[in-house]
């Protein structure tokens, strides 16, 4: 898990630019997404999902790939347009739009919107009649089954997301009756963080077999049908790294068949943790150490509040991510607690972690950090600076994001 994170070129980062420090790879990230255009069949059209990471330099090398993206609020909607990208390249989703946020949506002119209830519906229909404009729409579906394999589930069950499958007849009905919308897209999300491919594959071939189904029983024409993605990335001890190239050889045959059958719909799959996990690291300076009844604690510069993932969040039992220590060889080994500087006992980013032994000025790195670090913290609680980003594009070092930045441009890009 932690190959190609050099002991000595982490050290050397945290030296130029302090601690804490994310810093990504964009050669990890450009890999990622190679390999899922290599074995994933070339009628998927590719979607990144901006709440995996949303920094702006890094999102436009990743729409620069030819990656589209997948958006889910206006402060995503601003960081797609800041990084340069097309509103034909743009799928917006959401349970929870508001009018403002709709209006605009139809303003900008995004490709692909997606509502997620019959009274969402109801309201792109009166806000287009206000504009004078048509709107194309797509309607996320929540299906009837939940997946197995899933570490978070987002179907299946009741959910705040999407139309219930078995409601499929009557949203279609209603869309009939509004006269500003028309029905062009359906798009299904089962799950996150999948390691198997061969659930992922299942979990696309039910997709598209409903979109068979509803295109038949209701003579729809439709543009795109959206699988979802949920490529998952092996934290834990005992986890396994998704097969990619399994997955495309599981899936080709489904997707097969509907691009042949239905030749003017797309396939939109979405992957935000698969392309980013593995390129970021976290780095923390050790402060101080200490012993607290018989456990070894490091106290670093980091903690929860830039890195919840790695305290627990949407876990049910506490795991450690990867974690390692940027030192040199010491022979004696303790298991510590890893802590930050936040008055709160749950403010822990490893526990009993087998690590050298650690002093004041030791450098701490959390790997398969690059999705849902920052973007998933609660940054501002106790007041602390944001960490500073970093991106590495071959030998070049970019800031892409200094201290108490909460929005940047993409304007540190090396061409």
């Amino acid at each position: 898990m932690m190959s190609g994170w050099d002991s000595e070129k982490m050290i050397g980062l945290a030296e130029r630019y302090g601690t804490p420090l994310y810093v990504y790879d964009l050669a990890i990230v450009r890999e990622k997404i190679r390999k899922i255009r290599e074995h994933i069949h070339p009628a998927v059209c590719l979607f990144y999902s901006l709440k995996a990471n949303p920094n702006t330099t890094l999102v436009r090398k990743i729409y620069e790939t030819g990656t589209n993206l997948e958006i889910c609020s206006l402060y995503e909607l601003k960081v797609a347009q800041m990084a340069g990208c097309s509103p034909k390249h743009m799928l917006y989703l959401g349970p929870g739009k508001s009018r403002q946020e709709i209006r605009q949506i139809i303003d900008c002119g995004i490709r692909y919107v997606v509502a997620e209830s019959m009274q969402e519906l109801e309201v792109i229909n009166q806000v287009a009649e206000e504009t004078g404009k048509s709107v194309q729409v797509g309607v996320r579906i929540n299906p009837a089954v939940a997946v197995k394999g899933a570490r978070l589930q987002m179907g299946g069950a009741a959910r705040q997301f999407g139309i219930d499958e078995q409601q499929f007849d009557e949203m279609a009905a209603l869309i009939r009756r509004l006269p500003r919308i028309r029905l062009t897209g359906i798009h299904t999300y089962h799950g996150t963080r999948i390691l198997s491919a061969q659930v992922i594959a299942e979990n696309i071939a039910y997709i598209l077999q409903f979109a068979d189904r509803v295109i038949e029983r209701h003579r729809l024409t439709l543009d795109y049908v959206g699988v979802g993605g949920g490529m998952g990335v092996a934290y834990f001890d005992g986890e396994s790294d998704l097969d990619i190239a399994r997955l495309g050889h599981l899936s080709q045959r489904s997707i097969e068949a509907f691009a042949a059958k239905h030749k003017g719909t797309s396939i939109l799959m979405e992957s935000g943790r698969y392309i980013v996990a593995e390129a970021g690291m976290y780095l923390a300076k050790v402060l101080y150490t200490k012993v607290s009844q018989d456990v070894h604690f490091a106290i670093t510069n980091g903690g929860t509040h830039h890195h919840m993932a790695a305290g627990g969040m949407g876990n049910a039992f506490r795991k450690n991510f990867p974690v390692r220590a940027f030192v040199p060889e010491r022979q004696q080994v303790h298991r510590y607690h890893v802590s930050g500087p936040l008055c709160t006992p749950n403010d822990l980013i490893a526990k009993h972690v087998s690590l050298p032994q650690l002093q004041p000025g030791d450098i701490i790195g959390i790997a398969r950090s690059g999705a849902y670090g920052l973007t998933a913290s609660p940054v501002l609680f106790l007041s602390h600076a944001l960490p500073r980003e970093v991106l590495l594009d071959g030998g070049h070092e970019l800031i892409v994001r200094e201290r108490d930045e909460y929005m940047v441009p993409a304007v540190r890009l090396v061409m």
